[in-house]
């Protein structure tokens, strides 16, 4: 059983310290899809994976920035997070220079139709990160230009994880910019 413990951290003391990766093996090519390289996302908190088994919603962890309210930037292939079981996603808030979420782990309960929902609602640990808004758009920006230059000037030997997002759709991203401002392939 997995034990109940809530990772909190006062608003006085450090921040968190947020990292987005690509997952190892990825600029190696051994993720391919459909003859593709896949670029698959962790997220890491204080140098430790959060090892949640889903994808990354690049684009609404970049709204999550400029906006409060629940996100699902843990998500399934599909795009929806409730066809990976996750069941309330991320509550996001704001403080002055800071970024907190507040979830509970695992984010997903499995099958939504299953009893096990409510054994999930029994035993997700409630977690609190709190984290400051520029380390993270740094992060992002880092993250993003590891993408650009393994992707270089052959984004078709690529592709997103998450459906409806494309390389460059990703490529444009700037985290100092709503998603919504993200100017689409021309």
């Amino acid at each position: 059983m997995r034990e109940k413990t809530q990772l909190s951290l006062d608003l006085d003391k450090p921040c968190n310290h947020f990292e987005l990766r690509l997952e190892d093996g990825v600029a190696r090519g051994k993720h391919l899809t459909g003859g593709k390289i896949t670029l698959y996302s962790e997220i890491w908190v204080d140098g430790r994976h959060i090892d949640e088994p889903h994808f990354i919603d690049l684009p609404l962890l970049v709204q999550s920035l400029h906006e409060q309210r629940w996100f699902e930037i843990f998500t399934c292939g599909c795009g929806v997070g409730g066809c990976a079981g996750i069941v309330e996603g991320i509550q996001v808030t704001h403080h002055t220079g800071l970024v907190q979420w507040s979830f509970r782990r695992p984010q997903s309960a499995g099958n939504l139709l299953d009893p096990a929902l409510s054994d999930w609602e029994k035993t997700a640990v409630p977690v609190v990160l709190v984290f400051e808004r520029t380390q993270m758009v740094k992060a992002i920006e880092d993250y993003l230009d590891t993408v650009r230059v393994l992707v270089g000037t052959d984004p078709s030997r690529f592709m997103w994880p998450v459906h409806g997002t494309s390389i460059r759709y990703v490529l444009n991203i700037d985290p100092n910019h709503p998603f919504s401002e993200i100017r689409g392939e021309d």
